[in-house]
Parts: structure tokens; sequence; C-alpha cells
């Protein structure tokens, strides 16, 4: 579960219940002129991601087993209702990442492949989002993702949000995934 850092009451609540704060993650959003007039192409390619059909969801929902696993399952009618687009971020043929893009110009969830150039993949991303025209662009990068971090903050990207991930044990690899909006993951 996502929810904000300030909210002292849910927080306890999480708390009595099992689910600890394991990770700082920070909604960061800029207004489209100040990203665009630092933005450079990154040089990779993006592909569609085509919706996961609604057949392959039912049954009982097994662990997801890579992040282009994930990908998928989230283009479904559910994920996708509310997303411009799902893209693969490429490099030479070779998956770098994955990105949704709102039509507000949100990104997330956004994965990027071990091997890949973070800051690539999410300047990728970002080049994405200007072409919907938004006024601004956001992405909830959490505190592990220094090279995420680190290239949004030169973009002109500030903090507009603190949250908190809550689970009741650690999971997960911060320095490769953003999340896409606050709730249950």
């Amino acid at each position: 579960m996502i929810s904000p850092a300030y909210n002292i009451a849910s927080t306890g609540l999480y708390l009595n219940n099992g689910l600890y704060p394991r990770e700082p993650l920070y909604r960061m959003a800029a207004p489209v002129q100040a990203v665009a007039q630092s933005l450079a192409d990154a040089g990779y390619d993006v592909t569609p991601i085509a919706a996961w059909p609604v057949s392959r969801m039912s049954g009982p929902a097994g662990p997801i087993r890579s992040y282009s696993d994930s990908a998928e399952i989230c283009t479904t009618d559910f994920c996708s209702a509310a997303l411009r687009r799902a893209l693969r971020i490429e490099r030479a043929g070779r998956a770098a990442g994955y990105a949704y893009i709102s039509t507000r110009g949100h990104v997330g969830p956004l994965a990027i492949a071990p091997d890949a150039d973070a800051k690539a993949v999410v300047t990728t991303a970002l080049c994405c989002a200007l072409e919907s025209g938004p006024s601004r662009v956001s992405m909830i990068v959490p505190s592990w993702a220094d090279a995420v971090m680190q290239a949004v903050l030169a973009l002109g990207f500030r903090i507009e949000e603190p949250y908190v991930l809550v689970a009741s044990r650690p999971f997960g690899n911060w320095n490769n995934y953003l999340p896409g909006a606050p709730g249950f993951m």
C-alpha cells in the first residue's frame, strides 16, 4: 500500500495491522516548459504494448515473474482505461524498460531493465509524455532510485507530495521501478 507520508492516522492503522513503512516515495512534478527545454532524445526506441487479453486474467493470479510480465498484466481494460499509452522502451532491439503514460502527463508505473541506462529510459518516457500536450509532467520516484532522482531533478522536477510504501515485509528492487499511483500495489 502507498499512503501519503503525512497521514499519521492511516500509517498508525497500517502499523497496528502488520504493515510497516518500507520505502519513501516522492511524487515529483515539473512544468512542461522546464522539462522540454532541458530534455534531449536518449536514442531509444518505443513500441506500444498491446492490451493483455481479459481471458488471460481469469483463474487464480500467480506471481509476476518479470518486469515484462507486469507490463502486460497492467494493460488490462482496467488499467488502460485511464492511460493514453503503454510503451516498451528498447535499445538496439533489446528491452530497456516499460512505461505507462497518462493523458495528463503522469509517467508510471515505469520499470527499468537491470542492465539498462536508467536516465535514458526515464528520458525516453518523458519525451513520450510531452507528446500528449500536458501542462506538467509527474512521476512517483522511490528514494532508492538515485539515477532517476538525479535525472528528474536536473530537468526541473520538484517534490510535490511525499508518500510511504507500507508492507508486511521488504520486497522489490526500488532502483528500477517507479509505481504508478498511491494505493494498493
